[in-house]
């Protein structure tokens, strides 16, 4: 039973503690959190992030539209995209940051940055949408 005074429950947006779980162990199995600064995670993700990038590097937009079903990239798509989550939750793990709570405040940000009236249809960064 909840009080008065409780703030009410707020679902997750996202739940990567399972995730984060996994990959402390299979790390600790290996030995490799030795290996896992932030410095050498976020240059292991810049690389994931530049292979994930490669595949779309020469297609059309109306091809890059559809890399994650056409069999000749899907695949690769799926597994460079999983790598990218990997090493992001890594990532927060090691620095202590509660993903969550960070894309909330993200979100909350950016609704302030890119307001409806002045954002909308448009791809201008917030610095330009005018008054």
């Amino acid at each position: 039973m909840t009080h008065a005074e409780d703030p009410p429950a707020v679902e997750p947006m996202i739940d990567v503690a399972p995730l984060a779980r996994a990959l402390e162990r299979f790390a600790a199995d290996r030995e490799w959190g030795q290996f896992h600064s932030p410095k050498n995670l976020v240059m292991a993700l810049t690389g994931e992030v530049g292979e994930l990038t490669e595949i779309f590097q020469w297609l059309t937009e109306a091809q890059s539209r559809g890399a994650g079903k056409d069999p000749r990239t899907a695949q690769a798509v799926q597994d460079e995209l999983a790598d990218v989550l990997l090493y992001l939750v890594q990532l927060a793990a090691v620095l202590g940051v509660d993903l969550d709570q960070a894309v909330r405040q993200k979100l909350q940000k950016n609704a302030q940055k890119y307001p409806v009236d002045k954002a909308r249809g448009s791809s201008r960064k917030y610095v330009d949408l005018g008054p």
